[in-house]
């Protein structure tokens, strides 16, 4: 009884972020058709479209997929390669809104640690754990500050940017 009563609250609060942000639960390299059960608008993809080499890339808005995550002003980029997932991003592009992915990856993922919560930092941190590569990001364009979190694993990394990616509209 100790051990199921242990194995269920380990599950609990294990997966209690995934239920919160299933946009978290969806692996590196998951077929599109399971993937489309999390991300509906993969319902879109067809793989016939693509050419060989080329990935689809979809824009979505991430509160859409991660509850009371305080993502309001996130877009969600789920890359497609091979029909597999290669990549989820989060990116930021509104200056005027400070650490709002910074928060997320330290409630959800990993501290990126304090230097990287100062509003003019500029750089990425490497937040990789086992498979996964994650890179979390401030760049300046034009002298405004983006935020970017990027989620990927080295067998899909080559996928994931370059000219090679295709945006589709939904």
């Amino acid at each position: 009884m100790k051990k199921l009563f242990s194995k269920l609250l380990f599950l609990i609060l294990f997966s209690s972020s995934s239920f919160a942000c299933p946009l978290l639960s969806v692996d590196i390299g998951t077929p599109v058709r399971d993937a489309q059960n999390t991300f509906e608008f993969l319902m879109l993809y067809k793989s016939e479209l693509f050419g060989e080499g080329y990935s689809a890339k979809y824009q979505a808005y991430a509160a859409d997929y991660c509850e009371n995550s305080n993502l309001e002003n996130t877009d969600l980029e789920v890359i497609i390669y091979d029909s597999k997932v290669a990549g989820i991003n989060l990116v930021s592009t509104d200056s005027e809104i400070k650490n709002e992915i910074y928060n997320f990856v330290k409630n959800n993922i990993s501290d990126p640690g304090s230097e990287a919560e100062n509003e003019n930092w500029v750089g990425y941190k490497d937040l990789s754990l086992g498979n996964l590569v994650i890179m979390y990001s401030k760049i300046n364009i034009r002298n405004e500050i983006f935020e970017v979190l990027e989620i990927t694993n080295p067998q899909m990394i080559d996928y994931t940017t370059g000219e090679e990616i295709i945006e589709v509209m939904g």
